[in-house]
C-alpha cells in the first residue's frame, strides 16, 4: 500500500510542476512578450492591461472617424476603464508623435482615455506617443506614451482647465492587422 501512495505523490508533484506558459514557442508573434500588451501609471498607480479579449491583438476601430484602413487601434482595458491609442497608418514608423486634444477628423495619431473613477470625463490634452519598434513581417508595433488629461477638452491646459489626471510610463506591444 505504501508504494501506490508514493507513486501517487510523485505523479502529483510532476503534474504540479508543469507550466502553462508560452515559453515553448517564444517566437510566436501572437503571444505578447510580457503578460500585458499595455501598461501605464495613472496618477502614480500601475495599470496592466490587455485588449477587451485579453490578448495583445489590435482591435478594429468602431467609429467611422477612425477608419480601419487609416488607423490601427490599440485598446488597453482594466475593468470599465480603458486607454485607446489610434495610430494613424501614415505614422506607423519609428518616431515620436504629439498627443493633443482629439479632433475626430482622421488627421493624426490620438489617444482616448476613459477613466470612470473620476466624477467627470477625462480628455487627453497634451503628451507624446513614441513608436520604438515595428516588425513588418510579424506585424508587431511597440512603444511608449504619456499624457495629461483635463475635464474640458475645448480649452488648453491652464488655471481654469488644470491637469486632472496624469498618465506616465506607458508602454504598448501589439500585433496589428490580425484576421478576426
Amino acid at each position: 500500500m505504501k508504494t501506490p501512495k508514493i507513486l501517487f505523490l510523485f505523479l502529483v508533484l510532476i503534474l504540479s510542476s508543469c507550466s502553462s506558459d508560452n515559453s515553448e514557442n517564444p517566437e510566436d508573434p501572437t503571444v505578447p512578450t510580457s503578460k500585458y500588451a499595455m501598461t501605464a501609471k495613472i496618477d502614480g498607480t500601475l495599470w496592466e492591461m490587455n485588449n477587451p479579449f485579453n490578448s495583445n491583438f489590435a482591435t478594429k476601430p468602431l467609429f467611422t472617424y477612425y477608419p480601419a484602413n487609416e488607423y490601427i487601434q490599440l485598446q488597453g482595458r482594466k475593468g470599465l476603464d480603458e486607454i485607446v491609442i489610434y495610430i494613424k497608418r501614415s505614422d506607423l514608423k519609428i518616431g515620436t508623435y504629439p498627443i493633443t486634444p482629439e479632433t475626430y477628423d482622421a488627421s493624426k495619431t490620438q489617444i482616448q482615455f476613459t477613466f470612470n473613477s473620476k466624477p467627470k470625463k477625462q480628455y487627453a490634452a497634451k503628451g507624446t506617443l513614441s513608436i520604438t519598434s515595428i516588425d513588418l513581417n510579424t506585424k508587431i508595433v511597440a512603444g511608449t506614451f504619456s499624457f495629461n488629461c483635463v475635464e474640458e477638452y475645448s480649452k488648453p491646459i491652464g488655471t481654469d482647465n488644470p491637469v486632472t489626471t496624469q498618465v506616465t510610463d506607458g508602454t504598448f506591444n501589439y500585433k496589428y492587422d490580425v484576421a478576426y
